[in-house]
């Protein structure tokens, strides 16, 4: 599990994933609401173009890139399939830092590291959250994070619950000497991203050299060490300087290549 970096500004520092991409207006009204009770605020863009609703993607996101901020940070994650409907509003806390997003398994993996809580934010007289049948990233989960950056404490704000809704499928699975896994993100470049991990491989005693990877459509490809290692046109499997194995081709699109899709399958034997 990342170990959260001590303290080193008293400066409040709001993360921002969204799928609100850069055409509308939403990023900046978002920011507005921030700055309007925390006019110092660090407030920086992870990224606002995963895909309209895709949780999976934004899930690995928010565990890709918390790990790289100090102590303190609060993180608004608005990816939210079910605006406007009665599903609930969540702060997660995980090595001192919090993690603002809808009920809907956006923050599975965190909920599965050891050391994480998870608050219910319910009506608060405090946050004045009404109702927002289509901006509740403004009205409801703005000021929750603004607050969290102001200083108090979750428990505060809501109740610990422990049934936050997850998604089974965002963690690998092993049985014996087989890993089954799922592709959980595509960069740009068309690299397809997997949640079996170096940590996972090294468990099971796999060297390269004994290592079969399967995909979804039971092709077998190779490990590899790095993209320039790959032939033209081939694609195989390396483990990204993250930790994960991806499926990649030298210089080409591996999700172009095979036609891949989130949630694809992943076997390793």
């Amino acid at each position: 599990m990342p170990v959260a970096v001590a303290n080193a500004s008293k400066i409040p520092v709001i993360t921002l994933t969204t799928d609100f991409g850069l055409r509308d207006y939403f990023v900046g009204v978002l920011k507005g609401v921030l700055l309007q009770s925390l006019p110092l605020a660090h407030v920086i863009d992870i990224t606002h173009e995963i895909a309209p609703h895709d949780v999976i993607s934004a899930s690995f996101v928010v565990q890709e890139t918390f790990r790289y901020f100090p102590e303190g940070t609060v993180h608004l994650v608005v990816v939210d399939p079910g605006v406007g409907t009665s599903r609930r509003k969540l702060v997660v806390t995980l090595c001192g830092q919090y993690f603002v997003a809808p009920d809907n398994g956006i923050l599975t993996i965190l909920l599965k590291m050891k050391g994480s809580r998870v608050f219910e934010i319910g009506s608060n007289a405090d946050l004045k959250s009404g109702e927002s049948p289509t901006f509740a990233a403004r009205d409801h989960f703005a000021p929750i994070a603004a607050t969290l950056a102001k200083g108090i404490k979750p428990g505060d704000l809501g109740k610990e619950i422990f049934d936050a809704h997850q998604i089974d499928d965002l963690t690998c699975k092993k049985a014996g000497t087989r890993i089954s896994g799922k592709i959980v993100y595509f960069d740009r470049f068309g690299n397809g991203i997997t949640n079996i991990t170096r940590a996972d491989l090294e468990e099971g005693s796999k060297t390269p050299e004994n290592i079969k990877v399967e995909l979804q459509d039971k092709r077998f490809i190779v490990l590899k060490g790095n993209y320039a290692s790959g032939e033209e046109n081939e694609v195989f499997a390396i483990i990204n300087s993250s930790g994960h194995m991806e499926i990649s081709s030298r210089n080409r699109s591996a999700q172009q290549i095979l036609k891949l899709k989130l949630m694809d399958n992943i076997i390793v034997n």
